[in-house]
């Protein structure tokens, strides 16, 4: 059964913008369905149109059945609404249930005066309808939506007011999700998010009763959730089937496709022009002539979609001064906040060595942007030494991108930030996608995507070895965020970076830390490793490795093979990290440095086994997937 059907759709923006061109969709009850589109594309206007909370100029929608659609507000907790406890706002998700949890204590007061049989079955009945609605647990969901979200309970009785903008969007998600309608309207729900809040917000959305429609930039999450894809462009909507990557694979063949028919239908009107310049003035041939141009007049134009895209233009691979061997070090660092006597982070020891592409990950407020702007020094610790090695050019980014001037247009801001002149500075800029007049915007009209593309540009040509980015994909698109993936890849300086974006992570990062505790943990290899570590972690107790699956009597073929693989792989990597450690040991000692070939050995083969721990990883992480599902 459909929940919602949308048709024909058209949308104007200013008068003279359309935004939405003849866009038409349909959500089935139960289906998860991911919403993807270039920045501008009019995402977020269709979701406004589908919630009814915006009119279409042109087309209908339709709610089969009376279907229920819920989608977060904009305008958050402002006025009256901002003085209710977040657990007041929560728990007004369960209204109908609260109401017959009211009623059920007035009965029972009556009962005790006058318990007859009437009254009894009375409270009979709707004892039962409470139970059925789930009325014995909406607290303690409530509470765990709240936990997992990352809101502590000493946090529960403060005014949703008085929290942040990124912490009230936190708080409608947990009540959009609580109240289940027939169809969840999420716009970029995992922004504000921990990656600890975002793994069970997918887990939620994957096991939720009602139909999802999400827009997200997070590529991971859309893989995670996703049974279809939509895709808007050029104001219209094309359904893909599978999730993101199966979007991906689909896409790309579609637009090979379209390619080559592009070529032949540009080689065939070629053609006919050519015979018509050449024979419109013959005699012989000018009835001819006409016909093919009636042909050519005909004849639809098909665009190459190649030729249309416009793509960020990021060069990251030049040449960068080099650095010292150690680029960044803290240690021993303690810092509080002037009006906190509880430390953030405590004796806290990190060396970021040249080339490296250091992530730090963590919960929300735990410090991690803090530990940035002690290595810019922008703050000053109150005990322990922060330092940068030799000959170290820092660029730094911060969330905020509170460095440019709200004051000053596009092209004044760099040429200001880059001592660029106004023509290179309109060149560099209009491979960020400034073009025209866009340079003459001030800075403070901007987006949040051109924000950050504006600060990425003056980062490109600050020549810069050292790069200290906090979350450097907010706002842009996905294409974006692959263009900046790739320039980073080719970047030949050191990278220090926040991220919750799970795959540029696994794309980028080469080493992990964890802030926990007020401390890091260190996890000696990218993404993958961390996350298969983490998940040892998790299964150990008392300082053992969670008990290994083995293969059984009684296991299917496929059971035992998988079975069998998962053994042989985590024999290799205790026997991998073994080895590691060994060599670790050995490079510790100021002995092996006497020895220039075997110190070179020994650095070549630790290098090569953390490749090959990484690797073994990722695989074991696949095959413990695959025995989950299996029930393993």
């Amino acid at each position: 059964m459909k929940v919602i059907v949308a048709s024909n759709l058209v949308k104007y923006h200013g008068g003279d913008l359309k935004v939405l061109s003849g866009a038409t969709l349909s959500i089935e009850a139960g289906e998860k369905v991911g919403l993807v589109g270039r920045n501008g594309a009019g995402k977020t206007t269709l979701l406004e149109i589908l919630a009814g909370n915006s009119r279409p100029d042109e087309g209908s929608v339709e709610y089969p059945g009376e279907a229920r659609v819920g989608m977060t507000a904009q305008k958050l907790y402002a006025g009256e609404r901002g003085k209710r406890s977040i657990e007041e706002e929560i728990t007004s998700a369960f209204e109908p249930i609260m109401r017959r949890e009211k009623e059920l204590e007035e009965l029972g007061s009556q009962l005790s005066d006058d318990p007859s049989d009437a009254l009894m079955e009375r409270y009979g009945r709707l004892q039962s309808e409470f139970e059925r609605y789930g009325g014995y647990d909406y607290r303690a969901r409530a509470a765990s939506t709240l936990s997992s979200l990352g809101f502590a309970p000493e946090d529960w009785k403060r005014p949703v007011g008085s929290f942040s903008g990124g912490e009230q969007s936190r708080v409608a998600l947990a009540r959009l999700l609580l109240e289940e309608p027939d169809l969840i309207l999420l716009d970029e729900p995992t922004n504000h998010l921990d990656l600890q809040a975002i793994e069970w917000l997918e887990g939620f959305v994957k096991n939720a009763k009602s139909a999802v429609l999400v827009v997200s930039h997070d590529r991971y999450f859309l893989d995670a959730v996703s049974g279809s894809i939509l895709e808007l462009e050029d104001g219209g909507v094309n359904r893909y089937t599978g999730n993101y990557s199966r979007y991906v694979e689909e896409k790309k063949a579609r637009s090979e496709q379209l390619t080559r028919k592009a070529k032949a239908n540009a080689d065939r009107r070629a053609q006919l022009e050519r015979f018509v310049e050449k024979n419109r003035a013959k005699a012989s041939k000018a009835a001819q002539a006409r016909s093919k141009q009636k042909l050519l007049d005909r004849m639809e134009k098909i665009d190459d979609p190649g030729s249309r895209s416009k793509n960020l233009k990021l060069d990251l691979g030049g040449e960068t001064r080099r650095a010292g061997r150690v680029v960044m070090e803290l240690e021993g660092v303690r810092y509080a906040h002037e009006d906190s006597n509880t430390p953030l982070l405590d004796d806290l020891d990190l060396v970021v060595e040249r080339g490296e592409r250091v992530a730090l990950l963590g919960p929300n407020g735990t410090g991690k942007s803090t530990i940035m702007r002690l290595a810019t020094g922008e703050l000053s610790s109150q005990e322990g030494l922060v330092r940068l090695g030799n000959n170290v050019s820092p660029a730094y980014q911060d969330q905020q991108l509170a460095r440019l001037d709200d004051r000053k247009t596009v092209l004044q801001e760099t040429m200001s930030a880059t001592g660029l002149d106004a023509p290179d500075a309109r060149e560099l800029l209009g491979a960020f996608l400034f073009s025209g007049g866009d340079v003459f915007k001030k800075v403070s009209a901007l987006s949040g995507g051109e924000r950050n593309r504006l600060s990425l540009a003056e980062i490109v040509v600050s020549g810069a070895n050292l790069l200290l980015l906090d979350e450097p994909t907010n706002n842009l698109d996905i294409p974006a965020r692959e263009a900046l993936e790739e320039a980073l890849l080719e970047y030949r300086g050191t990278m220090f970076f926040i991220s919750h974006d799970r795959y540029f992570l696994r794309k980028l990062a080469t080493r992990i830390v964890e802030l926990e505790d007020k401390k890091l943990a260190n996890f000696l290899g990218g993404y993958d490793y961390y996350r298969a570590h983490r998940r040892l972690d998790d299964g150990t107790k008392n300082g053992k490795r969670r008990p290994r699956r083995r293969v059984r009597p009684g296991q299917s073929k496929e059971e035992s093979i998988l079975a069998s693989r998962l053994v042989a792989v985590e024999g290799e990597i205790d026997a991998t990290e073994r080895r590691l450690a060994r060599l670790e040991k050995e490079l510790a000692t100021s002995e092996l440095y006497s020895d220039g070939k075997r110190s070179r050995q020994v650095v070549t083969e630790h290098r090569q086994l953390k490749g090959v721990l990484d690797g073994l990883y990722k695989d074991w992480g696949q095959l413990l997937e695959e025995a989950e599902e299996v029930g393993l």
